[in-house]
């Protein structure tokens, strides 16, 4: 049992997930918002750049850390949240101003999704400003692991997985996304530098994953979202 992974992404409409595409598509932000709260998850997974971008108190960089030893596995600071914001940082390369963080008006607690071999400082550090964690995988992490964990240890049932293209893939290639949840802006990209849905680590192969259309909605300003499950 691991928690239900849905993919909710605004793109292009040439597939990429980053880009100056969003200066021209204000109306699809609006309306990828709206739908995220329609799809009713219980957390939001980003990759962590994509939390650095995008979550206030959320900071690029390592922090200062004291080498200690802490408690062997998982660090569950707060079960009882009413929403997580959960981040694929199998390294322990962010800094947090404090335990929770808010995004679209909705608060959350932080939970980072690590590798079972992060440095222990790493941890040591994360349990001083009280953000959880979870260790899946070691050398290379372990995304239906971390999923099963989400579910086991904090009872998220559903959770949106928002990018970037990187974490999308290490979740696709683990098998562990359930539905896509498409809002396409009419606008191309067209610039192969700008990462796709799905992006893996290099040498990283995986499988074909096949889904069913289950609605198509056309929205604003020519957007369209396009709804898939497994």
């Amino acid at each position: 049992m691991r928690t239900h992974i849905i993919v909710h992404i605004l793109q292009s409409i040439d597939g990429r997930v980053a880009g100056g595409f969003f200066a021209e598509a204000s109306e699809q932000v609006g309306a990828y918002a709206a739908l995220r709260d329609e799809l009713d998850a219980e957390a939001i997974v980003y990759g962590a750049t994509t939390a650095a971008q995008v979550l206030p108190g959320v900071h690029a960089g390592r922090p200062t850390q004291v080498r200690r030893p802490v408690p062997a596995g998982d660090y569950v600071a707060d079960d009882g949240a009413d929403f997580f914001y959960a981040i694929v940082d199998p390294e322990g390369t962010l800094r947090f101003d404090g335990a929770t963080t808010t995004r679209g008006g909705t608060e959350g607690h932080v939970i980072q999704l690590l590798r079972e071999d992060v440095n222990p400082g790493y941890l040591h550090y994360l349990r001083s400003v009280g953000v959880s964690y979870v260790l899946a995988g070691r050398g290379s992490f372990d995304a239906e692991l971390a999923a099963e964990k989400l579910l086991q240890l904090f009872g998220i049932s559903r959770a949106l997985l928002m990018g970037g293209g990187l974490a999308d893939g290490t979740f696709a290639a683990a098998d562990c996304v359930d539905e896509l949840s498409l809002v396409v802006a009419p606008v191309a990209e067209v610039a192969s530098g700008q990462p796709s849905l799905f992006e893996t680590v290099r040498g990283l192969s995986a499988r074909p994953l096949s889904f069913e259309l289950v609605e198509a909605r056309r929205l604003p300003a020519s957007g369209l979202w396009l709804h898939y499950m497994r």
